[in-house]
């Protein structure tokens, strides 16, 4: 299982990881809130095995530079 807090810098990166999770890994649960005035972005994702393990890998691999905590 992975479980995880990622943080974007800006709206495209948040749009970018919100459409991508979604559309790839239609088992992982995300939360995504976001507010444009304050450039505060977040989601937070679970994901059962076996998919948690291709989901990080996707994530390191398209979006290493995201902190995620």
């Amino acid at each position: 299982m992975a479980s995880f807090t990622l943080r974007p810098a800006d709206r495209t990166e948040f749009d970018s990881l919100l459409g991508g999770i979604v559309q790839q890994f239609p088992d992982a649960h995300v939360e995504a809130a976001h507010n444009d005035t304050w450039a505060s972005y977040r989601l937070d994702v679970s994901c059962e095995d076996p998919s948690a393990g291709p989901l990080i890998a996707w994530l390191l691999d398209t979006h290493a530079s995201c902190p995620r905590t």
